[in-house]
C-alpha cells in the first residue's frame, strides 16, 4: 500500500493512497487494497458469505447452505438471528419463528403485517413472531417510534403500541403523543427515557445485525433463519411456513422439539454477508486500541468517554462532524475528552496545509481555537484565510508562515495517517468512541446512542474498581501511557 511521504507538502497532500468512503464523508480517489480489519460478530457460527449484486439477489440460489447443516436435517440457506430480549408473540415452543426487521413509518411493513396476521390465524399455536427495529434514515419519526416501542414493552404494552402505530393513520410527533395517551402509557417516563436514550442499546443492537446482513430496506423477514425480503404475497409466506413445519416434523424424530427447533435450525446460519469485491468496513462492535499519544486533547484526562477523531481540515463532512462534536460537548461537558488526529486526504492539499498551520497554533496555545475557526469555513478556504485566522487569534504571522512552508511537523501528520490506515480508516471523518468506530458525518443522535452504550461500559468498569484515570486504557486495551 502506498504511504504518505515526508518529502514536502505537495506529496503529503497528494501522494496518499487508500480506499473507501464513509457515508456522508470524504474519500480518496485512488483505489488500492484496503487493510484487513478484525471483526467481532455475534454468537453462532462466524461465516461470511460472498455474493455479487445487491441484497435483493441474495437468496437460496446464490449461497449454499452448510453441508453439515443439511446433514443435520436443516435444508436451505439460513442466517443466525439471535432473539435476545426482542418483543415477541406466540408460543415459545412454536416450530416456526418469524423475525421481522421493521420500520414503524414504512407502508410496506404495514402491508406485510396484514399477511403475518393472516398466517397467525391460519397456523394457530405454530408461529412465533418477533420484532426487530430497523428505523430507516429517510423516515424522520421511525427512530422515535422504535424507542417508544421499547418503553411500551417495559410497561407491558409493546404489541398494543406496535399495532396502533401500524393502524393506518400514519405517524408524526403529535400522533405518537396521542397514541401514548390512548394506550395509557406513562408519558413522563417515556419522555425521560427518550431524553436519556434508555433503550438506544436495544435499537442499535438490531441495527448492527441488519448492517452486517446488508439489509437496506424494510420489511425483511427471517423464517427460522431463512431470508424473505419485502411485502410478499401470502402464498410465498405460506410455502415457507409449510416447509418449516415439515422440517420440524423431521427434527422431532431426532429429538429436537418445541423451543429447541429455532436455535437448532439457525446454529449454522450466516452472521454476515460480504459482497464480492467489497472493502471491509470498521465494525462498531469491535473495540480498537486507539492510542492518544501526544495528540492534542480537549477535556480532562479522566473523562469517562474519549472520542478520537481522524479528520481532514478541508473535508466538508468533517466540518459537519465538528458541529456534532460541539453539540456533544455542550451536552456532556467534561464527561467527554476529544482527541484530534490529522488525516488529510488526497486531493485536499489545503487540508494538509491547515494541518501544518495548526502546529503554529498549538505552539501558541490556540490549537482548538484554530481548529474551530477552520471548520467554521466548511472546507472552503485558502492559505490567506489560514493566516487571517492566525492573526485574529493573536498568533505571530511569521510563525504561521513558517509553519505553512516547513516540513518540520509532517512526521507527526504522517504518524497519524499511518495509525489511521492500520486501524482501517478509509475516509473522513472517522471517530473512535472509547475505541468503537463511527464513520461519517452522522446526526448527533447516532453519536449519543453509542455514547449511552459506552457510559454503561464505563459504569460496569467503575463497579469493578477501575479508577477513573484508567477507564480509557481498561476499555480499549491501549498500552500503558499510550
Amino acid at each position: 500500500m502506498s504511504r504518505p511521504t515526508r518529502n514536502g507538502l505537495s506529496r503529503l497532500a497528494l501522494g496518499l493512497a487508500w480506499v473507501g468512503a464513509a457515508a456522508l464523508g470524504c474519500k480518496p480517489a485512488t483505489d488500492v487494497e484496503a487493510p484487513e480489519v478484525s471483526e467481532t460478530r455475534g454468537a453462532g457460527t462466524d461465516r461470511v458469505g460472498t455474493s455479487a449484486g445487491s441484497l435483493a439477489t441474495v437468496n437460496d440460489g446464490d449461497l449454499e447452505p452448510d453441508a453439515e447443516q443439511v446433514a443435520a436435517g436443516v435444508p436451505y440457506l439460513r442466517f443466525f438471528i439471535a432473539l435476545g430480549d426482542s418483543p415477541r408473540r406466540g408460543p415459545a415452543d412454536a416450530p416456526v419463528t418469524i423475525v421481522m426487521f421493521s420500520d414503524f413509518e414504512c407502508p410496506y411493513c404495514e402491508q406485510a403485517l396484514a399477511t403475518v396476521a393472516e398466517l397467525e390465524r391460519d397456523y394457530p399455536g405454530q408461529l412465533r413472531f418477533v420484532y426487530k427495529a430497523m428505523p430507516l434514515a429517510n423516515h424522520p419519526n421511525a427512530m422515535v417510534a422504535a424507542l417508544i416501542g421499547h418503553s411500551a414493552q417495559a410497561q407491558g404494552k409493546f404489541w398494543a403500541w406496535h399495532d396502533l402505530v401500524f393502524s393506518g393513520r400514519g405517524i408524526s410527533q403529535d400522533i405518537l403523543d396521542r397514541y401514548i395517551a390512548e394506550l395509557g402509557l406513562d408519558a413522563g417516563k417515556i419522555e425521560r427515557e427518550l431524553e436519556e436514550l434508555t433503550y438506544a442499546p436495544e435499537v442499535r443492537g438490531d441495527l448492527r445485525v441488519a448492517k452486517r446482513l446488508k439489509l437496506r430496506s424494510t420489511p425483511i423477514f427471517f423464517v427460522n433463519g431463512r431470508m424473505l425480503s419485502g411485502a410478499r404475497p401470502k402464498p410465498v409466506f405460506s410455502h415457507l411456513v409449510e416447509q418449516e413445519l415439515s422440517m420440524a416434523e423431521g427434527l422431532a424424530e431426532r429429538g429436537v422439539v418445541g423451543a429447541a427447533v429455532y436455535e437448532y435450525a439457525i446454529q449454522w446460519g450466516y452472521t454476515a454477508l460480504r459482497f464480492e469485491g467489497e472493502r471491509p468496513e470498521l465494525d462498531e462492535d469491535t473495540v480498537f486500541p486507539v492510542p492518544v499519544g501526544d495528540s492534542v486533547v480537549r477535556g480532562r484526562a479522566d473523562a469517562p468517554v474519549t472520542i478520537v477523531a481522524f479528520s481532514d481540515f478541508q473535508c466538508p463532512f468533517c466540518a459537519r462532524g465538528h458541529e456534532a462534536m460541539e453539540a456533544l460537548r455542550a451536552r456532556y461537558g467534561e464527561d467527554i475528552r476529544f482527541v484530534f488526529k490529522h488525516f488529510p486526504l488526497p486531493g485536499h492539499p489545503l487540508g494538509a496545509l491547515a494541518s501544518r498551520a495548526s502546529f503554529a497554533a498549538l505552539e501558541a496555545g490556540k490549537f482548538w481555537e484554530f481548529h474551530d475557526a477552520v471548520f467554521a469555513l466548511g472546507g472552503r478556504y485558502g492559505a490567506d484565510d489560514l493566516l487571517e485566522i492566525g492573526a485574529e487569534l493573536g498568533i505571530d504571522r511569521q510563525a504561521m508562515e513558517d509553519a505553512l512552508m516547513r516540513e518540520d511537523n509532517d512526521a507527526v501528520v504522517q504518524a497519524d495517517l499511518d495509525l489511521g490506515v492500520r486501524l482501517g480508516v478509509t475516509g473522513t471523518p472517522a471517530y473512535f468512541i472509547n475505541g468503537r468506530p463511527i464513520v461519517g458525518a452522522h446526526p448527533i443522535l447516532d453519536f449519543r446512542m453509542l455514547i449511552v452504550e459506552e457510559l454503561a461500559r464505563v459504569a460496569e468498569a467503575r463497579a469493578q474498581g477501575v479508577p477513573a484515570a484508567e477507564i480509557y486504557r481498561h476499555l480499549t486495551g491501549v498500552a500503558q501511557g499510550s
